[in-house]
């Protein structure tokens, strides 16, 4: 009997060890990951890929989404260049696509054509306002035509319906107008080079040869057909365009803090390059303060990228520690605008449309998930945009809303039982530390203006706070826990706001987060991270999100995610070891999008990556992980 528990026991480790094996082989094979680059200049945002993985589901190619100013209407579905026989059939590719970037703001597809050739297909955005898209060909030394077409988005529906008025060509330049005033200008660099316009496509026709082998399209949109126009004639005069957008963006990046490396070699160039696509990604993401969680088409309201405040206020640090202030304070201020509703006098809603409407039209988290951990984002934002600048971007009332919100909205253990990171209703490590640090500034903030009223109020909640975190830690795993008294949600997804029964202690390895935003180390902490590198560390360095008995809700927190992967990294390099922080960092590496972006998460059985890849939140926590590795 006992040998034959043995032999069962044995199978099930052989299939175990199996499984994991075959998933890891698989990883390899699908490694990188499907997903798309994000380019952009801060009022124009071009969503690029040209993996095929994404092809074969959107049936586009090349520019998938393109928005200009907001996030409020996508005018592009897709972009492509052709070469041509001499017949003037299209030559087709003799395999697979070679998908990349050439730098980290310019986007690559190489293929190779059936007669030999080699098309190279480069994109790229030019601080002109322009999405740059160039061809070469190479392989041969007589003249080659290419053909380029645009597909525009004839009717774009959102809260509201947006119609391509018109599109004509004059003067070899096309421009469209929609209903809503925005315009769109298409032509190719080259005078020589013709365009013209089918339906709702517009086509670029060249030749390629010695003389001029590689053929340039210009796509810029503006507020009105005359300054499309007038746009585009003004680049056309431009010599080197692509030097041009080079300097501009290497001058953005070296303006800002980069990571230091203490011997240089092909590591700390890969790393340099990891770092800088996905900080470039950050700023291609910003359209004037709005940077969504998403920008694929994964989380949407009402067919529009939604906006969280969490997630662009995460964003938000990161620019600041990288020494972008300009971009920091856009998003700084986008948030204190008092035309976004609130749920609440001082409280956020959980995320809202492209408009900045809360409205429950949309996938992902509910918009009326109670996140109050945002109010201790945003008062750290606002200290630290002043210690840095010496300037305060949001008036005293915005302040004192903010803090007062959450010193009023407590539980009688002094504790705050929300949603935060994870989205699900508890006593969250996160939050109560990271809005434990805030009032703690607050309470700075109203002395200096002279409020000791508020001062004393904030400082003693935060010390409440402080002193009620061992609730949340579980003594018999030796780890910080969300805790809840529903160990699920509601039928629509709601959080069950019980706050009495029998408490229910779940992993949760965010906690990290409250120490990035201001909290002190301590003991639980350091507990906190052996217990997550036991049990939640998979896949050679991935770190999970969330535990849940819920088999749905486990299957999504079991993910591997990129933002608590950093974290962890974060932790590592501020108060662990190197060593530890570069695993996390070289998994993330590994475990880029085919551009070098970070995707939300990937499966639990390691299969595939979420189709958010990437997720800005993502890509920002992984520059600040790895420039703060490269300074411990």
């Amino acid at each position: 009997m006992l040998v034959g528990v043995r032999n069962r026991a044995f199978v099930l480790l052989l299939a175990l060890v199996t499984s994991r094996f075959c998933h890891a082989e698989q990883s390899e094979q699908r490694r990188p990951w499907k997903g798309f680059s994000i380019l952009g200049n801060g009022h124009l945002t071009a969503v690029y890929s040209d993996d095929s993985r994404i092809s074969s589901v959107t049936h586009a190619k090349g520019i998938q989404h393109f928005y200009f100013r907001d996030y409020t209407a996508d005018y592009l579905a897709s972009t492509g260049f052709d070469l041509l026989s001499p017949d003037g059939s299209t030559l087709n590719a003799a395999g697979e696509d070679t998908i990349g970037m050439e730098n980290f703001f310019t986007a690559r597809t190489e293929t190779r054509l059936s007669n030999g050739l080699v098309k190279d297909v480069l994109c790229f955005v030019h601080p002109a306002d322009a999405a740059v898209l160039a061809v070469r060909a190479t392989g041969t030394s007589s003249t080659v035509h290419y053909r380029f077409e645009a597909r525009l988005r004839r009717d774009i529906q959102t809260d509201r319906s947006i119609t391509l008025a018109s599109l004509q060509e004059t003067d070899n330049v096309a421009v469209a107008v929609w209903s809503n005033g925005t315009a769109l200008a298409i032509a190719p660099a080259a005078s020589e080079d013709r365009v013209s316009v089918s339906g709702s496509s517009v086509f670029v026709t060249g030749v390629l040869g010695q003389e001029k082998n590689r053929g340039e399209v210009l796509l810029i949109p503006a507020a009105s057909r005359e300054e499309a126009y007038s746009k585009i004639r003004a680049l056309q005069r431009e010599g080197d365009i692509e030097g041009e957008a080079a300097s501009y963006w290497n001058s953005w990046m070296n303006a800002g803090r980069l990571p230091q490396f203490a011997s240089g070699g092909p590591d700390a160039a890969k790393y340099l390059e990891a770092y800088k696509r996905n900080l470039y990604c950050l700023k291609a993401a910003d359209l004037n303060g709005q940077i969504p969680a998403d920008i694929t088409g994964q989380f949407v309201t009402n067919n529009m990228p939604q906006l969280y405040p969490r997630d662009a206020m995460m964003c938000a640090r990161v620019l600041l520690l990288t020494g972008h202030a300009q971009e920091a304070r856009q998003v700084i201020e986008f948030w204190a605008n008092r035309r976004i509703p609130m749920k609440t006098p001082g409280e956020w809603y959980a995320r809202y449309d492209a408009h900045a409407h809360p409205v429950d039209a949309g996938s992902g988290a509910r918009f009326d998930e109670p996140e109050w951990d945002a109010n201790g984002y945003y008062i750290y934002l606002l200290t630290e945009y002043n210690r840095q600048q010496g300037v305060w971007l949001a008036d005293l009332k915005l302040v004192y809303e903010l803090a007062d919100f959450v010193v009023d909205h407590r539980s009688p253990n002094g504790l705050i039982y929300e949603g935060g990171i994870v989205e699900w209703t508890g006593y969250l490590p996160a939050t109560n530390m990271i809005c434990a640090a805030a009032l703690k500034n607050a309470a700075g903030i109203a002395k200096e203006f002279g409020d000791s009223a508020r001062s004393r109020s904030y400082a003693a909640a935060s010390q409440k706070i402080s002193a009620s975190l061992p609730e949340m830690f579980d003594q018999s795993r030796q780890t910080y826990a969300d805790v809840r008294f529903a160990n699920r949600k509601g039928a629509h997804g709601e959080s069950l706001a019980i706050q009495s029964g029998e408490k229910t202690y779940l992993w949760d390895t965010t906690a990290n987060v409250g120490l990035i935003w201001g909290y002190p180390n301590h003991r639980e902490m350091v507990l906190s991270n052996a217990f997550y590198a036991k049990n939640t560390v998979k896949f050679g360095g991935g770190m999970e999100y969330f535990d849940s008995p819920d088999p749905g809700l486990a299957n999504y927190g079991h993910g591997l995610f990129f933002f608590t992967t950093a974290a962890a990294a974060e932790y590592e390099s501020l108060y662990g070891t190197k060593s530890a922080a570069k695993t996390f960092l070289d998994w993330m590496v590994r475990n880029a999008n085919s551009y070098g972006l970070m995707p939300e998460h990937i499966l639990p059985d390691g299969s595939d990556c979420s189709a958010a890849s990437p997720l800005s939140w993502c890509c920002a926590e992984f520059a600040a992980a790895l420039l703060l590795w490269s300074q411990s």
